[in-house]
């Protein structure tokens, strides 16, 4: 019978200790075939270049993206610079995709092409979650209504109110407000100045004005 090799422990462990985290479950499998110990430490090796390359790829598409689109709104502006963001989108890797769609959604809303911005603002909807999730969807409603499409704008709005948190109060019942006198609903765009009055904003006077008006209607 072969002796075995006292130097193996520490080779094993040395092997675990320099690969990623992730690639554990597939070491603790090589070392549990023994007899194929070489073929198993050969492939982790292997195994492990690749992931460490994938990385090391991700890490420098990712600055170059992020270099491009900071060359882009540092040199271009208007319709150039939404073209250029356009041609971004389809390369930047998802790290750096929901930056980029933002970029796009802003500069068309401050072109003025609403219509073009809610589709942005939809894309970015289903790249992020949580709060940026929220805003990109506060944002889509705004395009919405300016884009001349105040019902779906009031749904979403009516949406925005339940998920809103209190730092949002103020921003979702204000273009709530907008939304559904746009849309026609005098009596939820009453309620929604009557929350902003509640909320003591800075233009309380707007406010009250607003609420006599359609009060009186």
């Amino acid at each position: 019978m072969a002796a075995t090799n006292p130097a193996q422990p520490e080779a094993l462990a040395d092997i675990e200790a320099r690969t990623p985290q992730a690639l554990h479950p597939i070491l603790e499998a090589a070392f549990t075939y023994r007899k194929q110990l070489v073929l198993g430490v050969a492939a982790i090796l292997v195994v492990a270049a690749a992931y460490a390359g994938f990385q090391a790829y991700g890490a420098k598409a990712t600055a170059s993206a992020q270099a491009e689109l900071g060359d882009i709104l540092m040199t271009t502006t208007g319709a150039e610079t939404l073209t250029k963001l356009d041609g971004l989108i389809g390369t930047a890797p998802s790290s750096v995709k929901p930056a980029v769609v933002l970029e796009a959604a802003q500069t068309a809303m401050t072109l003025g092409d609403y219509a073009k911005a809610a589709g942005y603002w939809e894309a970015l909807v289903g790249l992020t979650e949580g709060e940026m999730q929220f805003v990109a969807r506060l944002g889509n409603a705004k395009a919405m209504l300016l884009s001349g499409n105040a019902a779906d704008a009031l749904k979403e709005m009516n949406e925005l109110v339940g998920l809103a948190s209190a730092a949002y109060t103020v921003p979702v019942y204000r273009q709530l407000a907008l939304t559904a006198e746009a849309a026609g609903d005098t009596a939820q765009a009453l309620a929604a100045y009557k929350k902003l009055e509640e909320e003591k904003v800075g233009d309380t006077p707007f406010i009250e004005y607003k609420i006599s008006q359609l009060e009186s209607k």
